[in-house]
């Protein structure tokens, strides 16, 4: 697969996400649960495309050895499982988890979830030597794989290291205290009314009219922020403008939420680089910026 087929397929991925909130929001809940169910269906899955994967994991249990992976990399290879979930991602029926695990694995925190569970599981009264043994080193893998491939950077793991020693710790008080003192000193301030540019109704109107979903109305709120025709955040009054504008038409201005989490998953960092600045987020953006230029 080329470099532009990847960045097509992965774009099909991030359009299945911002069009099927509610089925991404039912699988991020299973791979949150303290069950592991979300990490089974995913186990199962791979054993189903690949079979000779779970002798492998048994055989890798039982000799508490991860550090080299060569041997599963090949065999995943062999048996073209990047071409298997290609394929069911694009037929997929209703009842497959391939689109939303897809979109978990490159658009969710599935590498902090992962460290994460492996950190409960490694600290687990219950959880023996054996299986300690393995799970650190599965723990290693994950950061390193994840920086390798550019998905995230030192200091993002460093800045979640923090996170998660504060959960643990007895700070948590002064941290929830110091957040609030911040708050009180932007008291009083005029609440962001996100005014909607009185020129750009119909041009806005235009886009949403075959344009909106979450995703759609994210980019839009951070074209005009690059416009400098709304200011940086707000994205519920943004959305309730939106709303109030535009009630009287046909045009169904999704919840806050959807907005919110794609706005911020657009403006975050991935290996130094703001997701928004990314080829295919970025030409989106600029054509958006383009139709309410004209």
């Amino acid at each position: 697969m080329s470099q532009q087929d990847f960045n097509n397929f992965k774009q099909r991925i991030k359009d299945w996400m911002d069009s099927h909130p509610e089925e991404y929001d039912c699988f991020e809940e299973e791979m949150n649960r303290k069950d592991n169910a979300g990490y089974q269906q995913i186990l199962t899955k791979a054993f189903s495309l690949v079979p000779k994967y779970q002798k492998i994991i048994r055989k890798r249990v039982n000799q508490a050895s991860t550090e080299d992976v060569s041997d599963i990399e090949t065999l995943f290879s062999e048996n073209n499982l990047a071409e298997s979930l290609i394929n069911e991602f694009e037929n997929s029926s209703p009842e497959s988890i391939v689109p939303a695990m897809l979109s978990w694995l490159y658009f969710g925190k599935s590498f902090e979830r992962m460290v994460e569970r492996g950190e409960e599981i490694r600290r687990n009264p219950e959880t023996t030597f054996a299986e300690k043994i393995v799970i650190s080193p599965v723990i290693k893998l994950v950061i390193a794989r994840s920086i390798n491939l550019g998905l995230r950077t030192k200091a993002d793991w460093e800045k979640h290291r923090e996170l998660m020693k504060l959960a643990e710790s007895e700070n948590v008080m002064d941290w929830a205290m110091d957040d609030a003192i911040a708050e009180k000193k932007t008291a009083g301030r005029r609440p962001d009314t996100q005014i909607l540019p009185e020129e750009l109704i119909q041009a806005i109107e235009d886009f949403l009219r075959n344009s909106h979903s979450q995703r759609d109305i994210a980019c839009l709120k951070i074209a005009l922020e690059e416009l400098r025709l709304s200011k940086p955040g707000g994205i519920k009054a943004f959305r309730d403008a939106l709303h109030k504008q535009y009630q009287d038409t046909n045009i169904h201005i999704i919840p806050e939420r959807g907005i919110q989490k794609a706005y911020r998953e657009l403006t975050d960092l991935v290996g130094g680089t703001r997701v928004k600045d990314l080829k295919e987020n970025r030409t989106y953006i600029d054509e958006i910026k383009d139709i309410l230029s004209k």
